[in-house]
């Protein structure tokens, strides 16, 4: 964590524009997925990208509905000075790497 405190955020108010926008993007895909499997529509998440878990033979629905809460968590998240910030490699994750998956699972100490 010391580490953490002697470097400042490198993101910028754009950027974390953008990883708003792509968070509420994927979750409004997340919530047409969500809704054709409870009017009984078959569901394809094959080309849809999850985050990989062990809990790959969970009902679609479930996975699904855990992924937006990853997201909802995630939106929250992006005006924390900390967001980004990769505790097991002790630095902040590029603005690429964030513009790829701006959802992804790093929690900061």
């Amino acid at each position: 964590m010391r580490a953490m405190s002697q470097a400042p955020s490198p993101y910028r108010s754009e950027d974390r524009q953008r990883w708003r926008e792509a968070l509420l993007d994927k979750g409004g895909q997340v919530a047409t997925l969500i809704e054709a499997i409870l009017a009984g529509k078959e569901v394809d998440l094959a080309d849809f990208e999850l985050t990989q878990t062990d809990k790959q033979k969970e009902p679609p629905e479930k996975r699904l509905r855990r992924f937006f809460d990853l997201l909802m968590k995630r939106l929250r998240a992006v005006d924390d000075p900390r967001f980004g910030w990769d505790p097991t490699q002790g630095r902040y994750l590029s603005v690429t790497e964030l513009n790829e998956l701006p959802w992804i699972e790093v929690d900061p100490p």
